[in-house]
């Protein structure tokens, strides 16, 4: 994996037009905190998202087939593996 996004506020707080220009196909989009309400529409960014276990289940998200539910420990093992990490 080339770039982790790593998202903590619902996506109207982000300009659109940065985040379409930024984040790539290839690059793994994870939602932290209150971002994990707007999953549905993270997902133009990204087909497969990681949302951290904990804050999903404290907002009572449901996931998809697709998405990923991560531990703090799998957090922590996917920002190593990433080239670069960008906290927006």
């Amino acid at each position: 994996m080339s770039t982790l996004h790593i998202f903590s506020k619902p996506l109207s707080h982000y300009c659109l037009n940065t985040l379409e220009n930024l984040i790539d196909s290839n690059h793994a989009v994870l939602l932290v905190g209150d971002a994990c309400y707007n999953i549905n529409q993270f997902k133009q960014f990204s087909a497969t998202l990681h949302l951290l276990e904990e804050d999903a289940t404290a907002r009572a998200i449901s996931l998809n087939e697709s998405d990923i539910n991560i531990s703090y420990a799998e957090f922590v093992e996917l920002t190593l593996s990433a080239q670069n990490t960008i906290t927006w």
